[in-house]
Formats: structure tokens, C-alpha cells, sequence
């Protein structure tokens, strides 16, 4: 889909999982959110939540062809959704694609739906890998971010050391400096006889 901006979500299952689904889902993008559950009274809570609507259990496979993202995380024994039922769906979105999120144990929907067209059908085993995929590409960069402080570091610690080293600098070069006019105070009178050329030879000697 690229984005979930004006996408249409029913979510089957009214339980933690399904409520972080919608927290998720809403911050994304999800223009309208539906909510479907056996106890009608935590589907209705759920509704108010998000700013949901609520459809009864026994007939939410009436909304489906109008949804783009089904979640289900009912916990029904068996499956709710099969690629039988799933047919007339499909033909209905006239080649609008359908994408299932199965998170439930036991699975709600037959693995047979995503070999329809148009379905994109992912389970827990899906998402373990995606999870798996980000790690990866996250540690990586928190690699290069490591590798930037590192280098960060150094920089500042030899700025720090050339910042307490530079008065030791100027104070040796006062010292000398003192030294040197003394002495050239000392040796003024043997420096007398010199020409002005050979006293700026010598100055710039003692420098």
C-alpha cells in the first residue's frame, strides 16, 4: 500500500494485542477502524477507544470486501477465515489487493487464502522474521553509531589535551623569551662594536 493513509482496517478480536494493533495502526494512518469480537461489550469498548465503529461477531465477514487490512487475534479454535469464503471477497474488490495479519494461536485464517489473488496473507511466523530483519539492520546501526562516538571521543580528548597543554606552551616561550633579552642585556656592551646588520643577524640567532 506505501502508506495506510485512507486505508480501511477490521480488526477481529478484541484483546491486548488487538488493541496495541489499533494504537499502532490509528498512528499510522488508518482512515477508519473497525472492531469485531465474540463479546460484543469489549468490541464496543475497544470502538470508543479509537474512535471505532463496532460490528456484530456472527456477520463481520459481511464488511470484508470494504476493508483493505484484517488482523485477527480471535481466539477461536478454528478457522475463521478460508480460502472458500475468502473467494467471493476477493472477487468483490474487483482487484484490490487484501492484506492479512494472522497473530492469533491457533491460527484464524486457512494458509490456503494467501494463494489467492490480490490476498498477502503474513502469520506470527512472518513477523518473528520481519522482527528478525530489523534487529539486524538496527544493530548495524548502532555499530556505526558506536564507531562515530568512538571517533567523537578521540577527537575531543586530543582537543582537551592540546587545550591544557597550550598554557605550558606560552609559558615556556615567556620563560625563554626572559632569558634571552637578559642575556642580551648581559652582552650589550660586547655588542656594542657591532654593526646594525650583524645585531639583527645575532637577535634573530638568539629568536
Amino acid at each position: 500500500f506505501g502508506t495506510l493513509d485512507h486505508r480501511k482496517v477490521l480488526l477481529i478480536g478484541a484483546g491486548k494485542m488487538s488493541e496495541l494493533a489499533a494504537r499502532h495502526l490509528s498512528r499510522a494512518g488508518a482512515s477508519e477502524i473497525t472492531v469485531t469480537n465474540r463479546s460484543p461489550e469489549r468490541a464496543l469498548a475497544m470502538a470508543a477507544i479509537f474512535n471505532a465503529r463496532s460490528v456484530p461477531y456472527e456477520s463481520f465477514q459481511a464488511v470484508l470486501h470494504s476493508v483493505d487490512v484484517v488482523l485477527t487475534s480471535s481466539g477461536a479454535p478454528h478457522y475463521i477465515l478460508t480460502s472458500e469464503n475468502m473467494k467471493p471477497i476477493v472477487h468483490a474488490r474487483k482487484g484490490r489487493p487484501m492484506f492479512l495479519i494472522d497473530i492469533a494461536v491457533p491460527r484464524n485464517i486457512e494458509p490456503a487464502v494467501n494463494s489467492l489473488d490480490g490476498v498477502f496473507l503474513y502469520d506470527i511466523d512472518d513477523m518473528q522474521k520481519v522482527v528478525a530483519s530489523n534487529m539486524r539492520v538496527r544493530q548495524a546501526e548502532a555499530e556505526e553509531a558506536e564507531r562515530i562516538i568512538a571517533e567523537e571521543v578521540a577527537r575531543m580528548t586530543q582537543r582537551l589535551q592540546q587545550r591544557g597543554a597550550a598554557p605550558l606552551i606560552v609559558g615556556l616561550q615567556q620563560q625563554l623569551e626572559a632569558t634571552r633579552l637578559a642575556e642580551m642585556e648581559r652582552m650589550r656592551a660586547k655588542l656594542a662594536t657591532l654593526s646594525p646588520e650583524q645585531r639583527e643577524m645575532v637577535e634573530a640567532l638568539t629568536r
